[in-house]
């Protein structure tokens, strides 16, 4: 068990770690590229406005380009092809045909950068050959791109030799504190009961008694918590190591919802089974059934009084046991720690618990690849799902 934690917990800290790292890089490759592209058509457009108003400068050179003037009173072209004989008058009057459809000013068509000057005379349009700056841009950009993946494998290599150094010391702490529990349990168990078993000895002996029924009455609810600490550190330790047989799963959920209809009649509360039939899975079915009975532990103890409840069993995106219960208005943010161990949205002494229901669920799921949810459909209604995969 402990290997598989360590094993897990380093897959985490590598694929957490290189995700950060390949967003970082993404980013900062994309920006280059950006500014690359940039700066190669800020010069293109620079150099088209010089060949437009000093075509003798010194920074043109041997630049290669051409115009192509539409006139709009008589719907003809004339073309320039006096700065370069790479181009036929044709594919000029092609391109410049395209740009006047496309009614841009300014763009790239195959690799020439052009500009557009709208005139009362007509449609004026200069290409500058790009094709070397383009090929230089792609390359470079390959290049940046092939070097951050490179660079991204050999950091995810690097981190799978230091994630086990990493994830050692948390490992440790985990191990230590599932072992606290355990052994604490144990430990409280054996003086609960003999304290428990005593004071029902002596109310036999002296009658009832105020105070030794609260003590039987406290001994028994430590008794409980001790045993339900138990069961969730051993779940915990089983992982993915449950006893998994085929079993059918609407069987069961049938006989664990079935038992909660006289509790309901009992406190005066609506209650409603949809149990899909016919359902099998492949699980622990012991610990399916603790987590099926958690779930609606929880829905009675803190739904409203005189409040509806819904339990739901269906093969939605797996096997999909759903539990729905109403509440009192409840900040949304509350969901976030609903399944953090002794977490109870009522700390007050009204309702009876320990708030380890929903954690023991949660560990149950995520060894069946699945998830707990917790999720307010309504704003008095809230929904606990418990995915199977």
């Amino acid at each position: 068990m402990k290997l598989h934690m360590k094993r897990r917990l380093q897959i985490q800290f590598i694929l957490l770690s290189v995700a950060a790292l390949v967003l970082l890089q993404a980013f900062i490759v994309a920006f280059s590229i950006f500014k690359s592209y940039q700066q190669m058509t800020v010069n293109a457009d620079r150099i088209i406005l010089l060949a437009d108003t000093s075509p003798h400068s010194s920074e043109i050179g041997d630049v290669r380009y051409f115009r192509v003037s539409y006139s709009l009173e008589d719907k003809t072209f004339e073309t320039d092809l006096t700065h370069t004989s790479l181009v036929t008058p044709s594919a000029a009057m092609k391109y410049a045909k395209e740009v006047i459809d496309n009614q841009s000013d300014r763009g790239y068509v195959q690799h020439y950068r052009y500009l557009v000057h709208r005139g009362q005379d007509g449609i004026h349009v200069t290409f500058l050959s790009r094709y070397e700056a383009i090929e230089a841009f792609r390359n470079n950009a390959e290049t940046l791109i092939l070097v951050s993946i490179g660079g991204i494998a050999v950091m995810a290599a690097v981190l799978a030799v230091v994630s086990a150094k990493v994830v050692i010391p948390l490992v440790k702490n985990r191990q230590k504190q599932k072992e606290f529990i355990t052994s604490a349990s144990h430990e409280l168990k054996t003086p609960l009961t003999v304290i428990h078993a005593d004071a029902q000895l002596l109310e036999s002996e002296i009658g009832e008694n105020e105070w030794l029924s609260d003590i039987v009455k406290q001994t028994t609810s430590m008794t409980e918590m001790t045993n339900r600490l138990v069961y969730l550190a051993r779940a915990e330790e089983q992982d993915n190591h449950f006893v998994k047989i085929n079993f059918p799963i609407s069987d069961v959920a049938e006989d664990v919802t079935d038992s909660y209809r006289s509790v309901a009649q009992n406190c005066g509360k609506s209650y409603t089974a949809k149990i899909q039939a016919g359902l099998s899975y492949c699980g622990d079915e012991k610990a399916i059934r603790e987590l099926m009975t958690a779930l609606l532990d929880n829905a009675f103890k803190y739904s409203t009084e005189g409040g509806n409840i819904i339990a739901k069993l269906s093969a939605e995106g797996g096997i999909r046991f759903t539990v729905e219960n109403t509440v009192s208005k409840m900040d949304p943010k509350q969901l976030e720690n609903f399944t953090e161990r002794f977490y109870r949205t009522d700390a007050s002494d009204k309702i009876k618990g320990f708030g380890i229901g929903l954690s023991f669920a949660q560990v149950v799921a995520g060894a069946h690849k699945g998830k707990l949810t917790v999720t307010l459909p309504k704003e008095d209604m809230i929904q606990i799902s418990a995915i199977l995969k």
